[in-house]
């Protein structure tokens, strides 16, 4: 849990950079937050980086949750990270099994960047 603590101010950067809108978070990015985790968990790591990937309509558009980790993810260990395009070479391919172990770490990075995004999107105030 110490190398999260160590994540957080990234976390609140990635937040005021991608999913404040005005001097608040809007209220859905919380609800976003945490069913990306559940998502992950329940349909697996491609398809709920794809879903939130995806541009809406509404003010809090699920995508800067994705801009947001990615944002985490380049301070954690992947520097040049483009989160969409490594996902699509990790599943793509004909060796997709010798791509696992990647899989597996990259994954458990994006949950604990989740971690932290879900613990600096508390210290804003919320829209109503």
């Amino acid at each position: 849990m110490k190398h999260l603590q160590k994540l957080i101010p990234t976390a609140i950067t990635a937040v005021e950079t991608h999913l404040k809108s005005g001097d608040k978070v809007p209220k859905e990015m919380n609800g976003y937050i945490s069913s990306f985790g559940a998502s992950i968990i329940s349909a697996g790591l491609l398809p709920s980086i794809i879903f939130f990937s995806q541009k809406g309509d509404s003010a809090s558009e699920r995508h800067n949750i994705i801009l947001a980790l990615q944002d985490i993810l380049k301070a954690h260990g992947y520097p040049n990270l483009d989160l969409l395009k490594k996902i699509k070479e990790l599943y793509t391919g004909p060796n997709i099994a010798d791509n696992q172990p990647e899989i597996t770490r990259l994954t458990t990075k994006i949950n604990e960047a989740a971690i932290v995004l879900k613990l600096a999107i508390r210290t804003f105030p919320k829209t109503t």
